[in-house]
């Protein structure tokens, strides 16, 4: 259960990521410079592969896929955090657009912080499932060194 919930929620995270590269790239956003769109494509193309290599690699059984996938998704969340900084230094928009803009940025952080929750939660699940397993397996040896000196 879990597993799809990081799966679904890093592609939401992707999603959200492109959604924002988009607005920034926007004249919406006045940041008095000009961006190729060719650029924007290839940067959302770029973070597509970023997401999509870990979350298929988790999907195949391979937890470490989840452990690649939190730091593009914290490399990213840094960069919407650069976007904020962005926004409000250099842009010329009105202060409405620049608030939302920011606003927007500031929950998408707060969405992969979520993610973050989610991918600890797993882990933590996953250390229990492998230290009931290894206590089970200790039990059945004493058992059977048990059994053995009865047997004696």
């Amino acid at each position: 259960m879990l597993k799809q919930k990081l799966i679904t929620y890093g592609i939401v995270s992707w999603v959200l990521f492109s959604a924002m590269n988009l607005l920034l790239s926007s004249k919406l956003v006045a940041l008095g410079h000009h961006f190729e769109m060719t650029a924007v494509i290839r940067s959302i193309i770029i973070s597509l592969v970023l997401y999509a290599l870990p979350m298929i690699w988790g999907a195949l059984g391979h937890n470490s896929g989840y452990y690649l996938l939190a730091m593009v998704i914290v490399i990213y969340s840094f960069g919407l955090f650069n976007g904020i900084v962005t926004v409000l230094t250099s842009s010329t928009a009105v202060i409405g657009i620049k608030a939302g803009v920011t606003f927007a940025n500031f929950l998408v952080i707060v969405f992969n912080g979520y993610w973050m929750v989610l991918a600890l939660r797993y882990r933590h699940w996953l250390d229990n499932k492998r230290d009931n397993e290894k206590l089970a397996e200790i039990k059945k040896l004493q058992e059977k060194r048990k059994q053995n000196k009865q047997s004696r």
